[in-house]
């Protein structure tokens, strides 16, 4: 049977109950330590006066050595502290003693060799099993020289240290549980949210993808990945969303061509054919696939602009430059429709950016400025800076205006021109092999570097473009 893991909240739990009881049975421990010593220390020095009393005492009838042992129960009863007293002549016999010792020696021959010689201090003996404290002395005022072991039974001390061991366990268990279950509460509503995250995942993870998580109610390690997880999903719900368009859109505008090259295939082998014939057939069939493939280009970057993936490194790009490129790219159909192309204002001026994009954006809107203007029209490009505002560390704006001739776009249409496959005039974009994308993808190349694309005006004279896009005027 396999075993099932514990969770984190119990594994956490664990850790730190395990963590506070170690902390807290390093506490009690240097508490009892603490006592003990100090209750000894105290237990000394009362033990030291009690002897210089019962010293001085011993020789008060002249000289003579005697003992005072007052009955407890001539004191009015109650507890004491049990006290033993023991004389010792010089040759180490025992020359009196209390009762309570009954002929037991206090002290070995090395303990009485050191208070002989004078080196006096508190010692611990055990007396059948009882412990005391014990301290010595040379008596030297009595009618002869005596050595002194005065000492008190330690049983009350040890029974409040032990009684002291049994509340420090006592709270270090109680301490214990109720850290454990507190820990517990406090794990529980710490990943409360991580629950929740959980069970939204769960949820994203079963296709909807739409889910987003609840906005974080403070700015700490929580709220700050709560906020990273929406913009992943947000993310991730763009590229989504941008596959399926991809699909879909490929599907829907690929089947018109694939229709028409299986008819042309189909017709050409219906009968044999001559030679030109087969050519003129294959000549078509290519030209449906340059159009394919520019659309399947132009699909994929419509896809990863949109996305914001792919490598964004900054260059200078010059805006005459790229201008120039695109109206080369149109000079033959304007000449053939005898639209004159013109533009100003582009000196010095740079754009910051990725050169191939921002060059796929502008030709977009040059063809499409040419493609849907008046036989005999104008095409003007023109540009200005547009510096940064204030003390702004950031770079300031090139705006680019793209004016046509063209018979101009109703307002209500104005943003539906830059859906992807909209055409105002299909038979005529079909015609002249427009694949109503370029508008599109030029939008997308522009928000990807933090720019905008948009109609600024149009009416029957004619429509103008406006792209904006980071950049500046350079000095000459």
């Amino acid at each position: 049977m396999t075993r099932r893991p514990l969770s984190f909240r119990a594994r956490l739990t664990l850790r730190w109950t395990a963590a506070f009881g170690l902390l807290l049975a390093c506490a009690n421990t240097a508490v009892y330590m603490g006592v003990r010593t100090f209750a000894q220390r105290d237990l000394d020095a009362n033990l030291r006066t009690l002897a210089s009393t019962e010293i001085a005492s011993s020789t008060d009838a002249g000289g003579t050595l005697h003992l005072h042992e007052v009955p407890v129960e001539d004191l009015g009863g109650g507890e004491s502290t049990g006290k033993f007293v023991q004389y010792y002549s010089l040759g180490g016999a025992v020359v009196f003693e209390s009762a309570v010792l009954r002929g037991r020696r206090v002290l070995d021959q090395e303990a009485f060799a050191r208070a002989a010689r004078d080196e006096h201090g508190v010692m611990t003996v055990t007396l059948d099993g009882r412990r005391g404290r014990v301290v010595t002395a040379h008596i030297k005022d009595a009618s002869a020289p005596y050595i002194a072991a005065v000492g008190v039974f330690t049983d009350q001390l040890d029974a409040l240290l032990s009684q002291l061991a049994a509340v420090l366990l006592a709270v270090w268990a109680i301490g214990l549980g109720a850290t454990a279950w507190i820990g517990f509460l406090l794990a529980s509503r710490a990943l409360g949210p991580i629950d929740e995250i959980t069970a939204r995942a769960a949820r994203i993870a079963t296709g909807d993808i739409d889910m987003r998580l609840d906005p974080p109610r403070s700015d700490d390690e929580i709220g700050r990945m709560t906020r990273l997880l929406n913009e992943m999903l947000e993310r991730l719900h763009r590229v989504i969303d941008g596959n399926r368009r991809f699909a879909a859109d490929a599907s829907h505008e690929l089947r018109t061509p694939l229709t028409a090259m299986a008819g042309e295939i189909d017709v050409a082998l219906k009968r044999e054919r001559s030679g030109d014939e087969y050519r003129e057939t294959l000549q078509r069939l290519r030209a449906q696939i340059d159009g394919l493939a520019t659309m399947s280009e132009q699909l994929m970057l419509l896809v990863r602009a949109e996305e914001g993936t792919g490598d964004m490194r900054a260059e200078e790009v010059p805006v005459r430059a790229l201008v120039e490129a695109a109206c080369a790219r149109v000079e033959a159909e304007a000449k053939g429709r005898r639209i004159t192309l013109a533009h100003e204002g582009l000196d010095q001026l740079v754009a910051y950016g990725q050169p191939v994009l921002l060059a796929r954006a502008i030709e977009n809107v040059v063809v499409n400025a040419v493609k849907y203007n008046r036989d005999g029209g104008t095409v003007r490009i023109s540009g200005c800076d547009e510096p940064a505002p204030g003390d702004a560390w950031e770079a300031g704006r090139v705006r680019i205006e793209v004016a046509d001739s063209g018979p101009g776009i109703p307002a209500e249409e104005w943003e539906r021109v830059f859906d992807r496959f909209y055409r105002r005039e299909p038979s005529r974009s079909r015609r002249t092999g427009g694949t109503g994308l370029g508008l599109a993808l030029s939008r997308a190349i522009a928000a990807w570097h933090g720019g905008t694309l948009r109609v600024r005006a149009s009416s029957e004279a004619g429509t103008v473009f406006e792209l904006t896009v980071p950049g500046q005027r350079q000095s000459a």
